[in-house]
């Protein structure tokens, strides 16, 4: 990735095509979690990620290690808190979760989201 800076501003283009496989819990299917990194904070830093998130349909548990807001950008998921919080969300949604909330997410069609992560 290729990075201007102009004063205070950087600037890129990035083409989203490479991914980096992501780990998860499965509990049905084959999710096939895969992220492309926009942002990742640096040590000393305070907690920021951004970045892209794609899954193949499939269930998997997920515990947010950050405050995490999010925007789902193709598919359908389902998600449901340990505390019985759920909802269903689809292209245009957008969503915040509070940091340690253990989750599990049912992915209902090939689903990709832009994320934020902060602490």
């Amino acid at each position: 990735m290729s990075m201007t800076t102009i004063g205070v501003i950087r600037h890129s283009n990035v083409k989203a095509t490479d991914y980096d496989a992501f780990a998860l819990e499965a509990v049905e299917g084959d999710p096939n979690g895969k992220v492309h990194w926009l942002k990742a904070s640096a040590e000393g830093e305070p907690m920021l990620y951004a970045g892209f998130f794609t899954a193949e349909p499939g269930t998997f548990t997920y515990t947010f290690g950050g405050n995490e807001t999010f925007h789902v950008l193709d598919g359908r998921v389902f998600i449901k808190l340990e505390n019985g919080d759920q909802l269903e969300m689809a292209p245009g949604d957008v969503a915040s979760f509070p940091k340690g909330h253990r989750s599990t997410w049912t992915i209902k069609s090939p689903f990709k989201k832009f994320f934020v992560i902060s602490s």
